[in-house]
């Protein structure tokens, strides 16, 4: 699955190249907290991005 930027305004979301999924990056105190949507419902949480994209392809696998 390939990922690219929802827009060049916004750096804190991408989309995968099916549409299905988007991963947003949220800065909480300092720490960084990716989550994980498959259309509009939240499938899980991480720590970083390559953690958040696993996530994704673990769930279109299992869809």
């Amino acid at each position: 699955m390939k990922w690219k930027l929802k827009d060049k305004a916004n750096d804190r979301c991408i989309v995968s190249d099916c549409g299905q999924y988007r991963i947003t990056k949220f800065t909480l105190s300092g720490i960084d907290l990716f989550m994980v949507y498959h259309g509009s419902q939240e499938i899980g949480s991480a720590e970083n991005g390559n953690e958040a994209r696993r996530m994704a392809l673990r769930h279109q696998g299992a869809v």
